[in-house]
């Protein structure tokens, strides 16, 4: 059929032929210039991320050198290939593998990331990198059970599709970014059992798709803000063990249509709050 066309009918067919010649040699040619400078150690994000953590029961012994989806490092999960041809990491699943050191601001470099899971390693220590407001497609940032310290980054607050937002059961001290307002798609925050201080700021309540908002077991003063009586999706609101100023809990709380559940109780001062539970 080819050898009976003419010139002319022929011609759509050879520019597409060759407008994806053009593609596959600039997708190989960016493959071999990544996995030689895998090979040569240049600019190896995992590496760095490796280097930090500790891991004492050699769960990431199959963390060497290459590239880490096609090698299938322990968990390690990648996207199918992308418009640039190739493999990204989309999930970091470090759940409880008695991982100790520190979070490397490398992780930010992980522009695919939606899942960051180091929950339960119990000694992982240091801050949270303020990089990791850079993974725009983050939708799940799970910390808790860890001794990371230090404040809050105002950077965490840009993270447009985060969903849940855990770093209950750890160190973290500071005061809550105003900058949490941003987290538009964040439904469960679940900062509980810290050391965070300082009041919480009444801008937090225009997190329009929360629904579970756990700060107890805090440092946490001043006021309770009336404005929380404004979000719509609220269903549990856990504030108690903190050391809140003042006698009542703000009227407008009872105006909260979805809550289902509500604590707040004074600590280390004269006196307690009554424990409401709407059920």
């Amino acid at each position: 059929m080819w050898k009976s066309m003419s010139e002319e009918e022929k011609a759509p067919y050879e520019v597409k032929s060759g407008q994806r010649k053009v593609e596959y040699e600039k997708q190989m040619k960016a493959y071999n210039k990544k996995q030689e400078n895998s090979a040569n150690g240049i600019g190896d994000d995992h590496e760095a991320i490796r280097r930090k953590l500790k891991d004492p029961r050699k769960n990431l012994r199959n963390w060497i050198k290459g590239d880490p989806c096609v090698s299938n490092w322990t968990g390690v999960i990648c996207t199918m290939p992308q418009p640039d041809g190739f493999l990204h990491i989309q999930e970091l699943r470090m759940l409880n593998l008695n991982l100790t050191g520190k979070l490397a601001p490398e992780l930010g470099q992980l522009s695919n990331l939606t899942v960051l899971n180091f929950m339960w390693n119990h000694n992982i220590t240091g801050s949270i990198p303020k990089e990791i407001g850079n993974i725009k497609s983050l939708k799940f940032l799970l910390l808790s059970g860890n001794q990371l310290s230090g404040p809050l980054a105002d950077e965490l607050g840009f993270l447009p599709n985060l969903l849940m937002f855990q770093v209950d059961l750890n160190q973290i001290t500071g005061s809550l970014p105003k900058s949490f307002v941003n987290l538009i798609s964040c439904r469960h925050f679940h900062m509980n059992n810290n050391s965070i201080s300082g009041q919480i700021p009444s801008e937090l309540s225009s997190m329009p798709a929360l629904i579970h908002f756990l700060l107890d077991n805090n440092n946490l003063m001043g006021n309770l803000p009336p404005e929380f009586s404004q979000m719509p999706k609220l269903r549990i609101l856990q504030l108690d063990n903190n050391n809140f100023g003042g006698t009542e809990i703000p009227a407008s709380y009872g105006n909260i249509s979805n809550l289902v559940k509500f604590c707040q109780r004074k600590k280390r001062i004269n006196g307690l709050m009554v424990q409401m539970v709407k059920l």
